[in-house]
Order: structure tokens, then C-alpha cells, then sequence
């Protein structure tokens, strides 16, 4: 009941972004189309979460520790603390990498979300064990996809305080990715079998 109307307000407020961009699209320019996309991506990924967490099942099983709740929700919501902290770059190039090093994120974490279909939630909780798409390749997908989202937004905007945001930020969603794994293991016996030859988040890295 709480977080269905914040990621309502989100899909509203990037649906009349994305009405804004369309206004404005010129033919031929390559940062507003990437820009476009990026939108696009957003609209998607809102529209995504909002309808999963109507169609989602019951949890098995859910974490009862308060810190893996409180990293969960700072995971999610604190990238929204950036745009306060910085200002876009004045240089072209850099502007154009970074939203599309963003556009690869969401495009990751969106396939990833939507392979979770009603399993996905924002504490750590055990509905169905996954392991088709991208779990195949890592155990993570949809953090690795946020984090570099996130990272791109990081290079269009970067700061002392942005940089220090997107560690802590990357701080949660470790410490949460783990607590995730604890809950899996704990529900289903064949999780640690089944996954423990793939990386959490970087194959053949970690």
C-alpha cells in the first residue's frame, strides 16, 4: 500500500517526461534520441514494478532482520538523493556516454525484473527460485543492472557527495544481495547447489 503509489507518482512523473522529450525530439540528434530511450527504459521499468507488485505471489519466507529491511529500502530510494548533489556535466560527449552507460543499467535490470515476474520484491524474501535469463549468469542481475545504472548517472553529474552516495549505495545493495542469499538458501535446499558456481554480480570477478 506504500510503495505501489511511490512507484505510481515515479511512472507519472517519467510519463510526462517522457511527453515533454517527444515535444522537443529533433530528428537527427543523437543525444535526444539516447535521451528519448532513456525515458523510455524508465517508463517501462516503473510500469513493470507497479504491475508485479499486484500480480506477485505470497513469500515463503522473509528476512526478519531490521538491517537487511533498512539496507533494502536505502538501496532503492537513495539514488533519488543525487540529483540534489550535483549538476549535469557542461560537456557534450560525456553527457551522451554516460546516458548510455544508464540505458545498458536499466535495460539489464528491466530483463532482469521482468524474469522475476511475481518473485521480485525489495526485501529480501523467498517466492520461487529463479534460474532462467540472466540468473543463468549471475545471481544478482537486477542489482548489477542498477548499479550501473546509477554508475552512469554518476558520470553525468559526478561530486564528492555524489561519489560518496553511489558507495554507500553500492554498500546496501552488496550487504543486501547477501541477506537475499540467506533467505533463498534457507527456503530452498537446492539454492546453494544450483548457484554456487556463479558470480554475485561480475563473472569471474565477484
Amino acid at each position: 500500500m506504500i510503495i505501489i503509489p511511490i512507484f505510481g507518482l515515479l511512472l507519472a512523473a517519467n510519463i510526462a517526461a517522457l511527453y515533454g522529450d517527444l515535444k522537443v525530439f529533433e530528428l537527427g540528434s543523437m543525444v535526444k534520441a539516447v535521451m528519448l530511450i532513456h525515458r523510455l527504459l524508465l517508463v517501462c521499468f516503473y510500469a513493470l514494478l507497479v504491475y508485479l507488485y499486484f500480480i506477485r505471489r505470497p513469500a515463503r519466507s522473509s528476512t526478519q532482520s531490521i538491517t537487511a529491511k533498512i539496507a533494502a529500502v536505502v538501496g532503492t530510494f537513495l539514488p533519488f538523493a543525487l540529483p540534489v548533489l550535483s549538476r549535469p556535466s557542461e560537456n557534450p560527449t560525456l553527457m551522451l556516454s554516460a546516458s548510455m552507460v544508464t540505458i545498458v543499467g536499466i535495460a539489464i535490470a528491466l530483463y532482469s525484473i521482468s524474469t522475476l515476474g511475481g518473485s521480485f520484491s525489495i526485501i529480501p524474501q523467498a517466492r520461487e527460485l529463479v534460474q532462467t535469463g540472466p540468473y543463468k549468469i549471475v545471481r544478482h542481475p537486477v542489482y548489477l543492472g542498477e548499479l550501473i545504472a546509477i554508475f552512469g548517472f554518476i558520470m553525468a553529474r559526478f561530486s564528492p557527495q555524489a561519489g560518496a552516495v553511489y558507495c554507500l549505495f553500492a554498500a546496501a545493495q552488496i550487504y543486501r544481495a547477501l541477506q537475499e542469499e540467506k533467505v533463498l538458501a534457507g527456503t530452498f535446499p537446492q539454492y546453494e547447489a544450483n548457484f554456487l558456481g556463479r558470480a554475485r554480480f561480475i563473472p569471474g570477478i565477484f
